[in-house]
């Protein structure tokens, strides 16, 4: 229960709070979110929590906020262009972020693990109807499962969608889903071709998004030192060609703040 009223040792003056002329020119960028994790596929998943783990907690803010800011943004939709550069933005922080708080052999699988993630988000499409964000992921499967394993929901939903749509009604309302998966799995073996075109066309889709990054205009910066880097990238920021220039400005801005601190 809340009571209102004065106590009576208390001056009930005024209080003020003195802000230093430091701190009024704090700039927005200092001024830094926790970022959602992202989870994407399992692989996606497993290779960025091992891979961070033992790191710096900043170094872990700043990877899941280049994914948040630059990669599975909704931002630029509208603009091819636009969304590219933002997401190669992302690819050249990785860069820095691999080669300066990773192993060689960390660094390696880390800058694929990232491109992989940028891949899925170069494939975003909204929906006129509905204003959400679709993305293309490429087929998961459990770690240490073997290269030819498919899951049977996959299949389902690539042979007979009919049949997915079912299956997905019954989990929802609480029906037997199961024996419709059953059903289905013992076609599988009669249906050897499944598989394979399944995977072939898996592998035909990960190359296709593999190439979609294989370019990048922030490539050429420097990654020996953080002010070098910011520097390099705010110079080729500048010449890159991009209408935003200020929202991809405090998009550095907010990298370098993230990161200073682990510097210092």
């Amino acid at each position: 229960m809340l009571v209102t009223g004065t106590i009576a040792s208390l001056s009930h003056l005024t209080d003020k709070v003195e802000i230093s002329a430091e701190g009024r020119q704090l700039a927005a960028a200092d001024i830094v979110n926790h970022s959602a994790k992202y989870f994407g596929t399992v692989q996606i998943n497993e290779s960025l929590n091992r891979l961070l783990t033992g790191k710096p907690t900043e170094v872990t803010e700043t990877v899941y906020g280049i994914i948040q800011s630059n990669f599975i943004n909704d931002s630029y939709m509208d603009d091819r262009d636009e969304r590219a550069a933002n997401i190669e933005l992302g690819l050249a922080q990785a860069g820095y972020i691999a080669d300066n708080y990773m192993t060689e052999d960390e660094a390696a699988e880390f800058k694929q693990t990232m491109e992989q993630i940028a891949a899925i988000a170069k494939t975003g499409v909204k929906d006129g109807a509905t204003g959400q964000i679709r993305y293309i992921t490429p087929a998961d499967k459990p770690i240490g499962a073997p290269e030819d394993y498919v899951k049977t929901s996959d299949l389902m939903r690539r042979y007979e969608p009919d049949t997915y749509s079912w299956l997905q009604d019954a989990i929802v309302n609480g029906k037997d889903w199961g024996s419709i998966l059953l059903d289905f799995a013992k076609k599988v073996p009669s249906h050897s071709d499944w598989i394979k075109n399944y995977i072939e066309e898996d592998n035909n889709l990960k190359k296709n998004m593999q190439q979609s990054v294989s370019s990048n205009r922030f490539q050429t910066a420097s990654t020996w030192g953080l002010e070098e880097f910011a520097q390099n990238i705010k110079t080729l920021i500048a010449g890159s060609g991009v209408k935003n220039i200020g929202a991809f400005m405090n998009n550095t801005e907010s990298f370098i703040q993230r990161l200073k601190t682990v510097n210092s």
